[in-house]
């Protein structure tokens, strides 16, 4: 869509129809019902506010916090303005609101009998921990506030019931639009007899973006230096690839982990993806994955394998939209880039080494220099200026000599993390802890095991902690805040089963009032590399944290080198539909392990 046409022209409240009508330049149409609550002054000063506006730009995270900081008098008013700015959204891109808002249906929502009113500070009622039941509307910060709450609703296992803003049929058929997009259920009165309307959706001929095959690569890029941690020692790293081709010729590309165990998941779930419209039913097939967490019965490799495909399909939908994954998401920003931190060894033993090599190696404290070496060459190509320290674990001395080292050679603007990967006990942790204070690091990145340990840890120590061990599924935020554990959560697409489970979690972790999370990121190809910067700036992650950036580490990958930028310590995100990047079949046939695996 040009930008020009994709302006709002007309936002025009008609009090005497009831109704909020929006327009784009392009002659696109929306109209949404006004709530008896909204104030005049509020709706004609919102409304104004609104014209001129790309009507692209919808807030991926953080509606429902912007609309409860509002004055309480003005919140029906812009909470209808975002509800009818969404719908405007969905009419220019072609789709119903369920398919703008989360990527189709969940479910199909039931109806549930209430007279309670939609809370006035929902957040709260999700909290209370006598809670079963919030009830919202479509005003509650507009649709992206609803999916805001949805994400928390479901961290605090309440139920979500959203009820219509008039008793109409449209707005009965928007209610439960949104609810089958959320996975929540309509709120009826309790003397309603009639069946819920059918959710208000597009009339298609048949599947828009129908999966017609599924090819599983499986490729080892080869890293510039050894990766030595706690868990690893290996120079190079496995990826399994996945590249889901459409019957209309969009192709859509995901990643995963490259394990024998991720990749047979990975084609056990694209069997049963085949046929499947990866624009209306995304939400559906994450669903089916999983409906609650005890459903996933292979952990962190089916999450991963479900990532996989879930990118994909997110990607083959933007670019079957003509858009980014930036704006898919909400973004339609052209330009945008986001401030990243390398990873480097333990150590850089300059070979390829054992176990027992690299201990001898490391028992010479004054070889620890090299690891600040590398670090100033990868500042003085890419500009970077912070860094990820993977401690091999093996002891506070040589750990404390390459923080030491890294810190006299890129000086105190430097930021610095250390990783042990949990290879510490609880202690053992706080004395390394407190020994590296004066180093000023910008945290500690799970020093220790699990969400006991790390609380006692912050309890004792300055420096920030951050996760991606002892965070990862939505029950350990809500016990996070019960324990008082100020952390940065570690995000990425992988633990949080793509880009939707992703999204969620960032959601519920700004509701529940952690730390702003960041994101996570190993060695992995340009595939997961663009897509982070997407996510990045389309959910503000690009601040605090720089990005976690393993890209410059990958000697050869499936894309050339130019095909992503980074300059000055920040990577551009890549301009163009999707995700911005698309392999070629010569580095990929290059880097490849096995033949590709077909399932149609």
């Amino acid at each position: 869509m040009a930008a020009d046409s994709a302006r709002i022209t007309r936002a025009a409240p008609e009090p005497e129809r009831g109704a909020l009508i929006v327009a784009t330049a392009g002659g696109t149409a929306a109209e949404v019902a006004l709530p008896k609550a909204a104030d005049a002054a509020a709706l004609t000063r919102e409304a104004a506010a609104l014209v001129g506006e790309s009507v692209l730009e919808s807030p991926a995270e953080g509606a429902l916090r912007a609309w409860l900081a509002r004055p309480v008098a003005d919140r029906a008013a812009a909470g209808v303005l975002r509800a009818a700015r969404h719908a405007l959204r969905a009419a220019a891109l072609g789709v119903d609101e369920a398919v703008a808002l989360s990527g189709g249906w969940a479910a199909v929502p039931p109806a549930l009998a209430t007279e309670a009113a939609p809370a006035a500070d929902p957040v709260a009622a999700c909290l209370d921990p006598a809670a079963t039941l919030v009830v919202a509307d479509a005003a509650t910060g507009g649709p992206e506030g609803l999916r805001d709450l949805a994400a928390l609703a479901r961290v605090m296992d309440v139920r979500l019931a959203i009820r219509p803003l008039r008793d109409d049929a449209a707005e009965a058929a928007r209610a439960t639009t949104l609810a089958a997009a959320l996975g929540a259920a309509v709120a009826v009165p309790p003397d309603a007899s009639a069946a819920l309307p059918a959710p208000a959706l597009l009339p298609e001929a048949g599947p828009a973006l129908s999966l017609r095959e599924v090819r599983i690569h499986r490729i080892a890029l080869p890293l510039r230096e050894l990766y030595v941690s706690s868990m690893y020692l290996t120079d190079r790293q496995a990826r399994t690839l996945v590249e889901l081709r459409c019957a209309d010729g969009t192709v859509g590309w995901g990643e995963a982990h490259g394990g024998p165990e991720v990749f047979a998941r990975v084609a056990a779930l694209a069997r049963d993806w085949i046929g499947r419209d990866l624009l209306r039913e995304r939400v559906a097939l994450r669903r089916r994955f999983a409906r609650i967490v005890f459903e996933n019965r292979n952990g962190r490799n089916g999450l991963s394998a479900l990532a996989a495909l879930e990118l994909g399909a997110w990607d083959a939908a933007a670019r079957h939209l003509g858009l980014s994954l930036g704006a898919l998401l909400g973004d339609p920003r052209e330009d945008g880039s986001v401030a990243i931190a390398c990873a480097l060894p333990a150590a850089v033993p300059g070979a390829k080494v054992t176990r027992s090599e690299l201990m001898a190696h490391m028992a010479d404290g004054a070889n620890a220099e090299r690891v600040a070496e590398l670090a100033a060459a990868y500042a003085a190509r890419w500009g970077v200026s912070a860094f990820k320290y993977k401690s091999a674990g093996t002891g506070a001395d040589w750990d404390l000599a390459a923080l030491g080292a890294l810190r006299a050679r890129l000086g105190p603007a430097a930021r610095l993390r250390c990783d042990p990967n949990a290879a510490y006990g609880t202690e053992e942790a706080r004395r390394f802890c407190l020994a590296a204070e004066p180093l000023g690091l910008e945290y500690h990145e799970d020093p220790t095991d699990g969400l006991e340990g790390m609380a006692r840890l912050a309890a004792q120590i300055q420096t920030p902690l951050a996760t991606n061990m002892c965070v990862v599924a939505p029950e350990h935020l809500a016990a996070a805040v019960r324990r008082g554990l100020r952390i940065t959560v570690l995000s990425d697409v992988f633990l949080w089963g793509g880009v939707a489970g992703l999204c969620e979690m960032v959601r519920a972790a700004r509701l529940l009032g952690l730390t702003t999370p960041a994101i996570h990121s190993f060695y992995e190809t340009a595939v997961v590399t663009a897509a982070n910067a997407h996510l990045a700036l389309a959910l503000g992650l690009d601040d605090p944290h720089p990005m976690d950036c393993g890209w410059p580490g990958v000697a050869e990958d499936i894309v050339p080198p130019d095909a992503l930028r980074i300059e000055g310590g920040r990577l551009f995100r890549p301009a163009g539909p999707g995700i911005g990047v698309v392999p070629e079949p010569d580095r990929l046939a290059a880097l490849a392990t096995a033949e590709p695996v077909v399932i149609r």
